[in-house]
């Protein structure tokens, strides 16, 4: 990390405050025995399959197409939950994430929701960002990615959202 974040600070010995700030916040996780970690896991994916009895579908994991999210559904699909994948095409879908996703449902035998966006007015609405100078564009399909996802599990009558990310590229 450099100062080109406007708000970083680093403390005497040059450790950022991003840094410390995600310590503080997940040190409970990192720290934590792998048998304590491996019960809690144990314990929550059967709170989701218990939840989640009767209906078709006990879990959504949204989809992108990158590494994280299909490791996660991958994970999902091994710890015996029943994932609704949900993708929303952005219109900038690469061929390559495309058919990462259709090979990934496919071979996991996981049902796929597509969710379209309307072109025009998400291309307006990513100009507005522009002319307004704003960094994080890609906020735009983050809410509207997260948007999808409720809209599926309240369709469903599912209670659980699971996601996956990167902290080490996606932490800040």
């Amino acid at each position: 990390m450099d100062t080109s974040a406007s708000d970083i600070r680093f403390d005497a010995n040059g450790v950022c405050n991003y840094c410390t700030d995600f310590l503080a916040r997940s040190s409970h996780i990192i720290h934590a025995e792998s048998g304590t970690k491996q019960r809690q896991l144990e314990a929550f994916v059967e709170r989701i399959k218990r939840e989640g009895h009767g209906k078709r579908y006990d879990c959504i994991v949204g989809v992108s197409g990158g590494v994280d999210s299909s490791w996660v559904l991958v994970q999902v699909v091994e710890l015996g939950l029943r994932p609704l994948a949900v993708h929303m095409d952005n219109g900038w879908n690469s061929e390559l994430a495309q058919n990462n996703i259709a090979n990934l449902v496919q071979g996991l035998g996981v049902d796929l929701y597509t969710h379209v966006i309307d072109w025009p007015e998400y291309r307006a609405l990513m100009q507005a960002f522009f002319d307004a100078d704003v960094i994080d564009v890609e906020l735009l399909y983050d809410n509207a990615m997260l948007a999808v996802n409720y809209q599926q599990a309240e369709a469903h009558g599912v209670k659980w959202i699971l996601s996956g990310s990167n902290q080490a590229t996606e932490g800040m």
